[in-house]
């Protein structure tokens, strides 16, 4: 039996990599963004991140509720999409979580209208989010796993996710706290099949009340062990991506240090919901979409609440409402 040249090994090895790169042409791909009038700053500021780093595909933003985001003229690509861009399949199953997930927030739920969408596989991320990369790069990740992300979350051991987080872990077996991740920015090859594991993962948490803690990063955690989805964690070894946490980083220089000394990529800065303090690395970052008379009037105001201690007590009244919050929704 006579083996292939070495001429015919390269052409084979060659239409195959052909082969590949059109099956990722065929894939449709996109970003889905979810905001409204009130986010509207820190989406258009992500927007202008993301478009800055080059990475050039269509943006989708799916409407929080209330008043609509005003998007930046300035960004090809972009388009608010409203609920009637949604199959009724995927508003019925919509209602159906909002229904089941009393506790979270009905626009936090819309995250999941990314599976009904117009993209095979789609990049989800929330506002407070600042792209460090072209995030077209990542895609490719996606070609053995269902989902990518890059985080630390799972060095918490799940503790923002469980209520008993022993108890998660003796019924769904040894190491799946690890397997905690960060609703808010994440990778996905959506599968017709992920809606019925997603309607499983309700399910598990409805008949354990008394393990999880009521919100959407929850469903995703339980989701994927139940339905044992393949998931590829850029943090974890042996890949070994930087903690894509803003508070990791105490100043520029560290974050500076971490990418040009460690070598370390970092795919994007999350800063969780806060805002800028003037004393912080992601502050710059935050406000990089805006024209510098309004960047530095931003940042005057931030460095003269922090000085005055204002900032202190704004953000104690926040914890506390936060906490008045959770009690009263435990409750329900």
């Amino acid at each position: 039996m006579s083996t292939p040249s070495g001429e015919a090994r390269i052409a084979s090895g060659a239409s195959c990599e052909r082969m590949e790169e059109m099956q990722d042409q065929a894939r449709k791909r996109g970003i889905y963004l979810v905001a409204n009038r009130h986010s509207g700053a820190q989406c258009n500021n992500l927007i202008a991140s993301i478009r800055r780093c080059g990475c050039n595909l269509p943006i989708r933003v799916i409407p929080y509720g209330g008043s609509p985001m005003v998007p930046d003229p300035r960004w090809n690509g972009v388009k608010l999409l409203s609920l009637a861009d949604f199959p009724a399949e995927g508003r019925t199953l919509l209602a159906e979580f909002e229904g089941r997930l009393r506790q979270c927030g009905p626009g936090h739920l819309r995250r999941f209208l990314c599976w009904f969408g117009e993209f095979d596989e789609f990049l989800y991320s929330d506002n407070d989010v600042v792209a460090l990369m072209n995030w077209e790069e990542l895609f490719p990740y996606l070609a053995d796993y269902e989902i990518v992300h890059a985080d630390e979350e799972y060095t918490t051991r799940g503790k923002y996710n469980m209520v008993r987080p022993d108890r998660f872990e003796e019924l769904m077996g040894a190491g799946t706290l690890q397997a905690a991740m960060t609703a808010g920015h994440f990778l996905c090859h959506r599968s017709p099949r992920h809606l019925a594991d997603l309607l499983a993962g309700i399910a598990w948490m409805e008949a354990h009340p008394e393990v999880p803690t009521w919100h959407d990063q929850t469903l995703l955690h339980v989701t994927l062990v139940l339905a044992q989805w393949r998931v590829l964690n850029l943090c974890k070894p042996p890949h070994g991506w930087a903690s894509s946490w803003a508070g990791d980083y105490k100043n520029v220089l560290d974050l500076i240090c971490t990418i040009q000394v460690e070598r370390r990529p970092i795919s994007h800065l999350h800063y969780s919901g806060g805002i800028a303090t003037g004393t912080e690395p992601i502050d710059e970052l935050l406000l990089t979409g805006l024209p510098v008379k309004e960047r530095n009037r931003k940042l005057l105001r931030a460095l003269l609440w922090q000085a005055s201690g204002l900032r202190a007590i704004e953000r104690q009244i926040r914890r506390v409402k936060h906490k008045i919050k959770r009690l009263r929704d435990g409750s329900k």
